[in-house]
């Protein structure tokens, strides 16, 4: 019998760390819109607890899980320390930050006024009823976030157009 010289081919691994698992969710539904075979995209929750706690998961994400890359999605309404941002830098961590928080970034992909005051909670009254599930749940984005939709969006919300090439391109 013949033997099967055939190659595996290895891919490069990317961990995305989302704040909660609001974010790890939508993160999820990106991936499954716009994943290529190249890169094999992990994502994770950091389980909340502000931007250190979620930095400092990404670093060891990295460290620890033999992954080729890591990047992180986090709220901008806690500022971020300096030198937790350092190391994730200096390590390829890539770091997008939503201002103030996931919610409102949700607002602009759709196009919606953001409420005043703009804050985690008024947003989540406008966003969460709009969703078709939980907001922890991958499939709660399908309905809302097409293709189309995220695609017209990339040209107005930065974070967005950043997330999905941290997810398409590899190195």
């Amino acid at each position: 019998m013949k033997k099967n010289n055939k190659k595996r081919v290895l891919r490069q691994t990317l961990s995305f760390v989302g704040e909660g698992q609001s974010e790890k969710a939508f993160i999820e539904h990106l991936r499954a819109l716009y994943s290529i075979p190249e890169l094999k995209v992990s994502s994770k929750s950091a389980g909340g607890k502000g931007p250190s706690n979620v930095i400092s998961e990404t670093i060891s994400v990295l460290s620890n899980t033999g992954c080729d890359r890591a990047a992180a999605l986090l709220d901008l309404d806690i500022a971020w320390p300096r030198a937790l941002v350092k190391s994730a830098t200096s390590k390829g961590i890539i770091l997008i930050g939503v201002d103030p928080c996931f919610e409102a970034f949700l607002l602009d992909i759709l196009n919606i006024k953001r409420p005043i005051p703009c804050n985690n909670q008024t947003c989540k009254k406008i966003v969460h009823p709009m969703l078709a599930g939980r907001e922890t749940e991958k499939k709660s984005y399908e309905v809302l976030f097409t293709k189309e939709a995220l695609d017209e969006a990339r040209s107005r919300v930065e974070q967005l157009d950043m997330i999905i090439k941290v997810i398409t391109n590899f190195k």
